[in-house]
């Protein structure tokens, strides 16, 4: 019986040790998780645009100088009260091909397109019709002709702001709640597709090596795909071969397109062998011999120097020093546990 608060006492202080434990262990969790997740987590979209009468796009058949009409609808999804930006889009080629919605410097039918009202007040849950025309100029040709709605929440634009205005000096993500609706405008005249290459290009940067292909679609109609196979030879050797989809192609929209370089090239020769079989147009066959120079080769060990050792952590120091402690109460709790069971068997023996 007197070994009996020794055993109390020694279990007091492994109870008291494991809450340290756990309580250093648990503060480590929570600091560990990267600062940049919280600024990276998807918010809940704010809002939705959609088209009035029609499904995800709008259709409009004209002719020369006449004027079209639709409608657009904005809902607020959320609890409180939102701004909705509503801007006249051009719709050009993204570099990997689909669509790219451009709201500046407007050269297309994005002119030809009138917005009733450029923002729109929206209370929690509340819906908001709003109209546009199309105006179409006498001397348009004839064919499809691409522009775009954009709405933007006004909020997210107001965050962006006080952050730049800020002098403290930061490395920050935006996540900008951006919507858009496609607008198709069709004038009779004859439809047509094609796409040229224009060269191709070994390039540097500092993401590393890449091809950039110039490519430049034409016609009066989109390409909806335009497959890819590319072979990149050095003498009989395969260097490295690429395939991908190009997605919507529009017309007099140029795109460069990436092919990103497995590793570093070698100064010599390249052969390239493939084809682009763009849909609804003719085939594009590839058989090009491109060079890269010592000169390069030293640009690209430059701009791209290589990593020393494993990659570093993002987690801030005072994080390592908390794990260091967890570990090192981690050893005392076993330590006293061993001990303790060495002391039961004596008493027992």
């Amino acid at each position: 019986m007197a070994k009996r608060p020794s055993m109390m006492m020694t279990s007091s202080r492994l109870h008291t040790g494991a809450k340290t434990l756990l309580a250093g262990l648990a503060l480590a969790a929570i600091a560990a998780a990267p600062a940049s997740a919280a600024a990276l987590s998807s918010s809940p979209v704010a809002f939705t645009l959609s088209p009035v009468g029609s499904v995800g796009s709008v259709t409009l058949h004209g002719t020369p100088g006449g004027v079209l009409h639709g409608a657009v609808r904005v809902h607020n999804l959320s609890r409180r009260r939102i701004t909705v930006i509503l801007q006249r889009a051009d719709i050009g080629t993204a570099s990997n091909g689909d669509a790219d919605y451009l709201t500046a410097r407007l050269y297309h039918a994005g002119r030809w397109l009138r917005l009733r009202i450029a923002s729109v007040q929206l209370a929690p849950h509340a819906t908001r019709q709003i109209g546009f025309t199309v105006r179409i100029p006498v001397l348009a040709g004839g064919g499809s002709h691409y522009a775009g709605i954009v709405a933007t929440n006004a909020a997210d634009l107001v965050t962006r702001v006080a952050h730049d205005k800020s002098k403290r000096p930061a490395f920050t993500f935006y996540r900008v709640s951006r919507q858009a609706v496609p607008l198709t405008i069709h004038l009779r005249g004859r439809l047509s597709r094609s796409l040229s290459l224009r060269s191709v290009q070994l390039n540097v940067d500092p993401i590393g090596a890449g091809l950039l292909l110039s490519l430049l679609p034409g016609g009066t109609e989109l390409t909806q795909t335009a497959p890819l196979k590319l072979r990149v030879m050095r003498e009989a050797r395969t260097v490295f071969t690429y395939a991908a989809t190009l997605g919507q192609l529009f017309p007099g929209s140029g795109l460069s397109y990436r092919i990103p370089w497995p590793g570093r090239p070698t100064p010599g020769t390249y052969r390239l062998i493939g084809q682009i079989r763009p849909q609804g147009s003719a085939v594009i066959n590839i058989d090009q011999t491109i060079g890269f120079n010592a000169a390069r080769a030293s640009q690209l060990e430059h701009e791209t120097p290589p990593v020393s050792g494993a990659p570093g952590s993002s987690l801030p120091g005072w994080i390592w020093i908390v794990l260091a402690g967890a570990a090192a109460l981690l050893i005392g709790l076993a330590l006293a546990v061993y001990k303790l069971a060495r002391r039961l068997r004596r008493a027992l023996a």
